[in-house]
């Protein structure tokens, strides 16, 4: 699928800068663009993958000890605690790259091109590498930094706009991080809202977008607004984040949508806060409100997950604003990714064991597979029947309203010839 999505992507480019016209290249385009989004879709609804990162130098001077233990790079245990192995669509050990990273996700910005809202998220205690993961160190890009290149990269000289925003959520309040000359002075509170009330699409009332021509002004951007980030110092980070950071990618164009309309979608970009215990972060105060709203948050997070992949008739996204706004970016035809960053650390085992729990919540269930022809078992690539040239799997029943029973709602793909130009 991917060979021959990635041949019919080059002919269709090669056609462009031959000149010919859009119009006529909407049949193969449509083509394309469903067969990028079934290659998404087939890899899963939400896709989880742990990252572990090397023990710092805090935990070699106290003598800890590495409890976590990689397999097949896929699997991961926590030495001595009784629950796991847990299994994920990968695990990247302590020496994976920033590179490798975003190879997992590099597709995704082709995806927002053809329409679908994109999100990636990344959860774990803090100090496991969360905004490392996500946004890079100088030098060494992030996952947010490379695919908005790999974005401009597909777009090319196409007349497409992409803004950037970046608002945190602290003690359940919006703050936009870019409005105003500091903290301080930005907008004490956002509002939500759907840009069509009977529709699922979430707009921040108010939030500033800034253009973007390049993946250096969207670092820029977050340079700014990461500096003005709520953090506080406590027993495990001397500068952790207290607050969900929501860095939106937003692309416009007037054409390239199915059936040559236009696009209107977004990569979400969710650096969530730290999900250690309160035990565990002895902080006292103000900051105790703070974990316990971030807590209460993250238990609305997994209880969304976990009804999105079991297809549930209710997703609870009501239960917080966290997932009030990422009712658009989790489901339906969003692509999701989810980063669990880890520590290895004995005096983390907790922490580690309770945060793969919590992801692999999301991974109990497979995408299946239904067609002219009965297939048993999850729909992996193995499962396929051998695809010829000229063919393309494409979705003769499409999905209907998520109210409808979980069988009625299962995705029906048959096997059809389709002229390849």
């Amino acid at each position: 699928l991917r060979a021959t999505r990635d041949r019919l992507a080059a002919s269709i480019e090669e056609a462009r800068k031959s000149g010919v016209p859009e119009v006529e290249l909407r049949p193969a385009e449509r083509q394309r663009r469903e067969m990028h989004s079934l290659i998404q879709d087939l890899r899963g609804l939400v896709r989880i993958y742990c990252r572990v990162r090397p023990l710092n130098a805090r935990e070699r001077r106290g003598g800890e000890e590495e409890v976590l233990s990689v397999a097949g790079g896929t699997s991961v245990e926590v030495v001595g605690c009784s629950s796991g192995p847990f299994a994920f669509d990968a695990v990247f050990p302590a020496e994976a790259t920033q590179e490798q990273i975003f190879e997992e996700a590099r597709d995704l910005a082709q995806s927002a091109l053809d329409g679908h809202n994109v999100t990636v998220l990344t959860y774990g205690q803090t100090g496991t590498g969360k905004s490392y993961t996500m946004y890079g160190a100088p030098g060494d890009d992030g996952l947010a930094v490379r695919m908005v290149r790999d974005l401009f990269d597909r777009i090319g000289s196409r007349r497409i706009s992409v803004t950037g925003s970046l608002v945190e959520m602290h003690n359940n309040r919006l703050v936009d991080l870019l409005d105003g000359p500091d903290r301080a002075h930005s907008r004490s509170a956002l509002s939500l809202r759907r840009r069509d009330p009977d529709g699922d699409e979430v707009h921040i009332d108010g939030a500033v977008e800034w253009p973007l021509r390049s993946a250096a002004e969207l670092l820029d951007l977050v340079k700014l607004g990461t500096s003005r980030r709520a953090v506080a110092a406590h027993a495990l980070n001397s500068e952790s984040s207290r607050s969900h950071a929501f860095l939106t990618v937003r692309v416009l164009s007037a054409v390239g949508g199915p059936a040559g309309t236009g696009v209107d979608s977004k990569i979400l970009f969710c650096d969530l806060a730290g999900s250690e215990r309160l035990k565990r972060s002895e902080v006292t105060g103000e900051h105790v409100k703070e974990a316990i709203d971030t807590n209460c948050s993250l238990s609305a997070l997994g209880n969304v997950i976990e009804a999105i992949v079991h297809r549930q008739r209710h997703i609870p996204y009501r239960n917080h604003k966290l997932t009030q706004l990422l009712q658009d970016s989790l489901g339906g035809s969003a692509k999701a990714l989810i980063f669990a960053t880890c520590s290895p650390a004995s005096g983390s085992a907790h922490e580690t064991s309770m945060a793969l729990k919590f992801v692999s919540r999301a991974t109990r269930v497979a995408n299946t597979f239904a067609g002219s022809a009965a297939l048993e078992g999850p729909c992996t690539a193995a499962a396929l029947p051998p695809l010829l040239l000229g063919h393309d799997w494409r979705p003769d029943v499409p999905s209907p309203p998520s109210r409808a029973p979980a069988r009625a709602r299962a995705e029906v793909y048959r096997y059809r010839p389709l002229l390849v130009v």
